[in-house]
């Protein structure tokens, strides 16, 4: 019995100090060179995987959650971080090429600040950083069975993001243009 009481404790006091947060390192840097609101990276100098020559990305990420209505979407930030640690790495951004298909409570980053003061009584914590992606050449694509079940309009999404029939169609044309899907995991 005592053993197993020690090794209990033990095992607590291992994920408890697994659990404490590890400093970052002085290599990453939390947002830049090309969007500069978010997307945090490290250079990684002694890298041996080579990105070819000329090697054009076409990734699209599903976006369909936001847990937390009071702060950016960490889905997109991810986005925002494929940006720049590709671009750090000298990819240029010609390149570069990145695609969204929002669903489930996704779609709420996607929205104006008025719309979202409506529904949450705050601006759109995630509002810049979808701006500055759109600008970067980001696609997004918000499910219309999504936006219509929720009541959301055209109108209430942010320039630059578009309204699909639905999610399966937005993945589909985006597969058909070469994108290909980034798993989260």
């Amino acid at each position: 019995m005592r053993v197993a009481r020690a090794l209990i404790a033990a095992m607590v006091l291992t994920s408890a100090a697994g659990a404490q947060q590890a400093p970052r390192p002085s290599s990453m840097t939390m947002s830049g060179p090309l969007i500069m609101s978010a997307g945090p990276s490290l250079e990684v100098p002694d890298a041996n995987f080579a990105v070819p020559p000329g090697h054009v990305f076409r990734v699209m990420w599903e976006i369909n959650a936001l847990p937390d209505s009071s702060a950016v979407s960490p889905q997109i930030t991810t986005i925002a971080r494929f940006y720049n640690l590709h671009a750090r790495h000298g990819v240029p951004k010609a390149n570069l090429f990145g695609a969204a298909v929002v669903h489930g409570t996704g779609w709420r980053a996607l929205l104006t600040d008025e719309a979202y003061q409506r529904r949450y009584g705050r601006p759109n914590p995630s509002k810049a950083l979808v701006e500055e992606l759109i600008a970067n050449g980001a696609k997004f694509a918000v499910c219309g069975q999504t936006a219509g079940s929720m009541g959301v309009t055209r109108e209430e999404l942010l320039p630059g993001v578009q309204l699909a029939i639905s999610a399966m169609t937005a993945l589909n044309v985006f597969y058909a243009e070469g994108y290909r899907l980034q798993p989260w995991r």
